[in-house]
């Protein structure tokens, strides 16, 4: 590993999932050494963490990491385990260098460049740092009205490991993105007495696949498509995935695939089924969660009921703010203001991978996001070895 003088590493990657492999493996194919931090005790921790049955809803080839294949025995749509076993081999054959159990609390520029690091295993510095701890890294649940003395059972969707514990009972699932759609097709296809889906913006429903094409390809051509032209495609393929939903309480998204991407930071949501659910009546959809009472949930059209458990797909934070918030590189949401890797233009050699979300989809944005910040770091190490070269050739 080639170190700066006064410095412990060139570069320091924080997270050990598919960004920041990916970053690991690309720069050391530059030439440049990088230490990958990983809080947990292996990789890809936050994909070990997602239920089971859990697919891939970008195609294989576009979400494998930079300079690898995952296999094409794990089909088009990889399983979260095909995922992560092939995660384990990437940096086995890469050799890349990770320090498993070593969390980083807070990030501060050095006094003579570069950056010192809080971390859990002690002080490090580097030049250059990557922050690559995902994009759902901290479980969100809503700040409902009587939350803290309600009588029922809930959990996040992130303590949702699979179907079996919810059989023959009733559940509302709340959120209806890509893990609630698909959580609320899980319950009721293994035996749920109930199942409910809780609403408050309807989603964009996409097919996986249009005429045996992945969606992905299709997305990917949509960045660079206008705005208008990318919503009408998408209520085209809404159309064509899942037709009109309005008689079972689903309408249509209030906006287009395009116009939910720019404004609220949302893909569309692939249907795996939830379509087929809701026509048939085997998933009841109802209006939003108002608050919580007792054993009660009170819902936005001032419906009361009172599932069994209640699972809340309501995302996640980026959690990013005491690592990085004292910087002024965050956004008022808490998401990096520089996301396509090149560095934040106050903070010099601090990059970010794993917080884009183009059409595409995230695991597509990575592989693009890495050649960037390979590029970056590359270009600034060139820049700060030739001052070094002239001063030296201009010895007596």
């Amino acid at each position: 590993m080639t170190s700066v003088p006064g410095q412990d590493h060139e570069v320091v990657v924080i997270g050990a999932g598919v960004a920041g492999l990916s970053t690991a493996v690309e720069l050391g194919r530059r030439g440049v050494g990088a230490l990958v931090l990983e809080r947990s005790g292996d990789i890809g921790s936050s994909w070990q963490g997602r239920y089971d049955g859990l697919r891939l809803n970008t195609y294989r080839r576009l979400s494998s990491p930079l300079h690898s294949r995952i296999p094409r025995s794990a089909g088009r749509w990889p399983s979260r385990e095909a995922l992560i076993e092939h995660l384990r081999e990437y940096a086995r054959r890469e050799r890349v260098a990770i320090e498993f159990g070593t969390s980083v609390r807070r990030i501060d520029r050095a006094e003579a460049g570069g950056f010192l690091l809080d971390s859990s295993s002690g002080p490090l510095s580097a030049a250059h740092v990557v922050v690559a701890t995902g994009y759902d890294h901290a479980p969100r649940i809503p700040e409902w009205p009587g939350l803290e003395s309600f009588e029922g059972e809930l959990i996040h969707a992130r303590e949702y490991r699979n179907p079996a514990p919810f059989a023959g009972r009733d559940a509302l699932v709340v959120g209806a993105g890509n893990t609630g759609t698909e959580i609320a097709t899980q319950l009721e296809q293994a035996g749920a007495a109930r199942v409910r889906i809780a609403v408050r913006t309807p989603p964009n429903l996409v097919p996986i696949e249009f005429l045996g094409v992945p969606i992905t390809y299709l997305a990917r051509l949509a960045e660079l498509a206008p705005e208008p032209f990318v919503n009408l495609i998408g209520r085209g393929l809404r159309r064509y995935a899942v037709g009109d939903l309005r008689p079972f309480g689903l309408p249509s998204s209030p906006y287009g695939i395009g116009t939910e991407l720019r404004v609220k930071g949302l893909g569309p949501v692939v249907d795996r089924g939830i379509g087929a659910a809701v026509r048939e009546g085997r998933v009841e959809v109802v209006a939003a969660v108002d608050s919580l009472d007792g054993p009660e949930v009170r819902l936005a059209d001032g419906r009361r009921i009172s599932p069994d458990v209640v699972i809340a797909a309501t995302g996640y934070r980026m959690g990013l703010e005491p690592l990085v918030g004292h910087l002024g590189v965050l956004l008022p949401s808490g998401k990096p203001r520089s996301v396509r890797g090149e560095p934040d233009p106050s903070v010099p050699g601090l990059h970010f991978n794993g917080y884009w979300l183009p059409m595409s989809g995230e695991l597509p944005a990575m592989r693009r996001t890495t050649r960037r910040i390979g590029a970056e770091i590359t270009r600034s190490r060139a820049g700060r070895a030739a001052p070094r070269r002239a001063a030296t050739a201009a010895a007596p």
